[in-house]
């Protein structure tokens, strides 16, 4: 029996600087589909948004971010079709789920809050956290678009300021999470037990470190309900907290074994579902 399976690329408008890298991750996985008998395909978002008619495949390898396309991801799904990453645990990575999400995984990870933007700012779900040793306060929706969406403040007054600048830009909540002293790693992953690794740009990670975060990281990653992943972990005194998770990462410096992982991945969820 031929599988067939269609990649959806995500929208431009949220790969900022990374438009090439994530087509590239998902044109890698096609490849090495194919190169196991997969008939495969792609489409832009708003194609796959647009659409009507009823997917003829097994599986949908979704990228997309947007509302309008994982709106139909959710319809394909409900339909029957299998998807990689499902269209919920996408919107688990918006940051309004994102935090609370991490925290009842139990992993480690800095305490924050969920924030509305109106006047009058409401500070009282930042009480366990220290403003005077830092926060980081971050677009409340999706995850960074540019610059001015993770902003780190000191002090209550910054901080007030700092929300109303993103009121005035049109972002309706924040999320305002506890800084964390240390070295930020990069972290990659499939599902499964497919494939996992850390990279620090200030050298190595010592083992036992990249293993607790692994089981940490694939923790957190059930409980968001990905299959593909990323984020990123501040280490200090080999301890670790994990202050950011993506769905569907590039995969830019390793993006030749994390194809053939979620190949991996996929062949086994299909025949799962068989």
């Amino acid at each position: 029996m031929t599988h067939r399976a269609i990649g959806i690329y995500r929208e431009h408008e949220f790969s900022p600087g990374k438009v090439e890298a994530d087509a590239a991750i998902m044109d890698a996985v096609l490849h090495e589909l194919s190169l196991l008998g997969v008939e495969t395909s792609a489409l832009d978002a708003k194609t796959f948004a647009a659409g009507t008619d009823p997917v003829g495949a097994d599986l949908l390898l979704v990228m997309c971010q947007g509302e309008a396309a994982l709106k139909r991801v959710a319809e394909m799904e409900a339909r029957g079709v299998l998807t990689l990453n499902t269209a919920l645990a996408i919107r688990n990575c918006y940051r309004d789920l994102l935090g609370i999400g991490l925290m009842r995984a139990g992993v480690p990870t800095p305490d924050g809050a969920v924030l509305g933007t109106a006047e009058p700012v409401n500070l009282k779900a930042l009480t366990p956290l220290d403003l005077d040793a830092g926060v980081y306060v971050k677009r409340g929706d999706l995850h960074a678009l540019g610059p001015d969406d993770v902003q780190k403040v000191v002090g209550k007054a910054p901080l007030l300021e700092t929300i109303r600048a993103f009121a005035r830009r049109g972002v309706h909540t924040v999320y305002v999470q506890q800084a964390v002293e240390g070295r930020v790693v990069k972290f990659y992953g499939v599902s499964g037990g497919e494939y996992f690794s850390v990279l620090g740009e200030e050298g190595e990670v010592a083992a036992n470190v990249a293993r607790e975060l692994a089981e940490a990281a694939s923790v957190a990653a059930a409980a968001l309900g990905l299959q593909a992943w990323g984020g990123d972990a501040v280490l200090s005194g080999g301890r670790f907290a994990i202050i950011d998770f993506n769905d569907w990462p590039s995969y830019s410096q390793v993006r030749a074994p994390a194809a053939r992982a979620i190949a991996r991945r996929a062949m086994r969820l299909i025949r799962r579902t068989r």
